[in-house]
């Protein structure tokens, strides 16, 4: 299949693309030209059957747990995307970042199949905070990139993806964005019945298993009041991941063959809560249990045949052979992470708490996180996060016009590292925040105008071992607007100004990083980074069947903080020496959807993302101004039909070459993804039961994904199906 796009961005803007202007438009003839003729079956299969799809105008009206304010989808003036029902249950996977990949403007960051973090418009890791249910996660995923997120999507109700004002609820962490995963461990209304579901699926392309069950229920009490509850349980498995030709082209005498080594994962996870409703509010609690094992692809730890070589030389050849090379070997294939983690939540609100106010909302989670990084039997490296959050925020009646909430946040993290990997020495970290949110409708314009309005002051003091402790203090501002310029059309602009407080791998790193096969040294004088976000969206109803949205951002940041290579080796581990700096960097990027029904039976979505991240100025003479595992350009088609009582999808998305990768980064190739979904609800009286079938990468395409740490050695899955069944009642 032709690509969109195979030139450079910087062709782009010059003579290539004139030689890029036929190539995109033979792709679009080749899509559209599928499209319409798969219309036209789907159409002729649905008059048969005497189908009827309704295509609703507008947007969806989905409440955003994450906004502070209780706000829609349609009320939010900041791009928003959200997961939730039957679409969520089809898209979940195994990590969060798999999940979410193909919302517009998030991509997936994956090291193997086991870990998959989100990428948010260029950024991720301290820069994108992960929740669950408002509240942080408190893992080790931000310390490195082969630390998985803890949580489970397939226990998820709803999973957003949320930027503007709101985003300053979360504090410095959520600069990029904030991922918030709801569920229903601690019951969030009144329940008075039994409900539950159970759902079964299997993945051919790892040979993966998920099996996940929930019971909800409750009472009313002889005073009037009503418990409830909540149970839910996870286990899944999988084998090696299947791909389509070699692990690893550079080394293939070293290189698996059709799938990559060392990547089967298991995990188990248990949730018990409940909750107490009142007349003036509520009060609920919940523990849960999740534990993950899962392999580091052979090649990620490249490290041990360097070692291997050292005691060839120090003690002889024999011994290199029976010795050095057997550990080469075995280490390699075994370099596991076996993850734990108990969490512990309470949550409690409370109407008409003092004069002026409306409600009061107070949460609290605990986390008791270990993971072990398994060198074949040996334990390498021993991560502890004990932590906890807490945040108390109470919602103001209306103030000249303004309603909103003014809010408390407190965290507290001990982390520690001990072993062959501790590269960061063992710290705690304090935050304590202070925000206000609100909004304003000017009634008396003609524009339908609601102006929203965020302010946040933070500190974060670190102690760590051997250092004097350090203290920083953020400032965050934003203000956005959403206007009506039309009836039919819709335009929000967003200005923000966010500070981000460096993190302790940034400040205090000092050791070899096995897991990316470099040297990471900190700064502990490096200073806060500042944001300067402009946003513009764009929504144009153009008919009830045709709707157009867009969104433009430009992202200036002064002393941007990021790893920089030296081109130094470190004499005892013989890797690169990478070192935390600061320098002034912009990200610039567009995400555009449009979506047109063909007929009441089927529907067509046009889509594409881009982001440009560069450093305003290079370093030094010669260097690359390109920040490194950036998302390249994607756009892509998608059609949508129903004939009889089932549901079809079919999705084309081509993802172009990562030319622009950066120092000491080598140019990602451009591929292209086809998947399609089928899927029918089966109602007997008030239960229900979904099938769905899902085939990804049916060209069975070499996928190495730009912003992956591990793109030369664990390349994205092959060709694959999953088949699932979820029964509710």
């Amino acid at each position: 299949m032709n690509k969109f796009i195979s030139t450079s961005h910087k062709t782009l803007l010059t003579s290539g693309a004139d030689q890029a202007a036929p190539k995109l438009a033979r792709s679009i003839q080749s899509f559209v030209s599928s499209a319409v003729l798969l219309s036209l079956c789907s159409q002729a299969q649905a008059q048969d059957a005497g189908a009827h799809q309704e295509h609703h105008a507008g947007i969806e009206e989905v409440i955003i747990e994450a906004s502070p304010l209780g706000k829609s989808l349609s009320g939010n003036a900041g791009a928003v995307s959200v997961l939730n029902g039957d679409e969520l249950r089809k898209e979940a996977a195994a990590s969060l970042g798999e999940t979410i990949k193909n919302q517009m403007g998030v991509s997936n960051s994956t090291f193997g199949p086991g870990v998959g973090q989100p990428v948010i418009r260029g950024q991720s890791a301290g820069r994108v905070k992960v929740t669950q249910n408002n509240l942080s996660n408190m893992d080790a995923s931000t310390t490195s990139s082969d630390h998985a997120n803890a949580t489970e999507a397939l226990l998820a109700d709803q999973v957003e993806i949320l930027r503007g004002p709101a985003t300053l609820r979360f504090g410095s962490g959520a600069i990029g964005g904030v991922v918030n995963v709801v569920d229903s461990r601690i019951p969030r209304e009144a329940k008075h019945e039994i409900t539950g579901a159970a759902e079964t699926r299997y993945s051919s392309v790892n040979d993966g298993s998920a099996t996940v069950f929930r019971l909800d229920g409750g009472n009313d009490l002889a005073s009037g009041n009503n418990l409830s509850w909540h149970i839910d349980g996870l286990y899944r498995s999988s084998n090696d991941q299947q791909i389509p030709s070699l692990a690893n082209p550079e080394d293939p005498e070293h290189s698996s063959v059709g799938f990559v080594d060392n990547t089967d994962s298991r995990a188990k996870s248990a949730t018990a809560g409940f909750a107490w409703f009142g007349e003036q509010g509520s009060i609920g609690f919940s523990v849960s249990k999740l534990e993950s094992n899962y392999g580091i692809p052979a090649g990620a730890h490249e490290h041990n045949e360097e070692e291997g070589h050292d005691d060839h030389e120090e003690e002889g050849h024999d011994d290199h052979e029976e010795e050095g090379h057997d550990d080469h070997e075995e280490e390699e294939e075994v370099v596991r992470i076996d993850m734990e983690q108990t969490r512990y939540d309470l949550k409690a609100e409370l109407s008409e708490p003092l004069s002026g106010f409306e409600q009061l909302s107070f949460g609290l989670a605990y986390t008791d996180y270990q993971h072990s990084e398994l060198e074949g039997a040996e334990v390498g490296t021993q991560f502890e996060n004990d932590a906890w959050e807490t945040r108390l925020e109470l919602t103001h009646k209306e103030i000249a016009g303004w309603n909103g909430l003014v809010g408390l946040q407190l965290a507290d993290s001990d982390f520690s590292a001990v072993g062959e990997e501790a590269f960061v020495p063992p710290s705690n970290t304090q935050n304590t925040g202070v925000y206000w949110i609100a909004e304003k409708s000017l009634d008396d314009s003609d524009y339908g105008v609601v102006l929203e309005t965020g302010l946040r002051i933070e500190q974060q003091s670190i102690d760590a071992d051997g250092f004097d402790g350090v203290e920083h203090d953020t400032f965050s501002a934003s203000f956005g607007a959403h206007l009506d310029v039309a009836e039919d059309q819709h335009l929000h602009l967003i200005l923000s100004h966010a500070q981000r407080a460096p993190n302790v791998e940034e400040l205090y790193s000092d050791g070899a990083h096995i897991a990316t096969a470099t040297y990471d040294r900190g700064d502990e004088n490096l200073s806060e980074e500042i944001s300067w976000n402009l946003d513009v969206g764009y929504l144009w109803q153009v008919s009830s069947s045709s709707k157009l949205k867009l969104n433009v951002f430009y992202n200036q940041f002064e002393d941007y903080i990021f790893k920089r290579g030296t081109e130094v080796e470190d004499h005892e581990s013989e890797f690169e020496i990478y070192e935390f700096t600061q320098a002034d960097a912009s990200f610039r990027g567009l995400e555009a959807e449009w979506s047109q029904a063909l007929s009441d039976n089927t529907s067509l979505r046009l889509f594409g993302d881009y982001v440009r991240a560069t450093l305003d100025e290079a370093l030094e003479p010669g260097a690359s101004r390109d920040l490194p595992r950036i998302t390249p350009l994607r756009m892509g088609v998608q059609l949508e039909t129903r004939f009889g009582e089932w549901d079809s999808s079919l999705r084309v998305t081509e993802v172009d070459d990562q030319n622009n990768p950066g120092d000491h980064e080598e140019v990602s190739e451009g591929y292209t993804l086809v998947d399609a979904e089928l899927s029918r609800n089966f109602a007997f009286n008030d239960d229900d039961l979904l099938v769905f079938l899902r085939a990804d990468n049916l060209l069975d395409e070499e996928v190495r994904n730009a912003t992956s740490f591990l793109r030369g050695v664990a390349p994205e899955a092959g060709r694959g199906l999953t088949a699932g069944v979820r029964f509710s009642f």
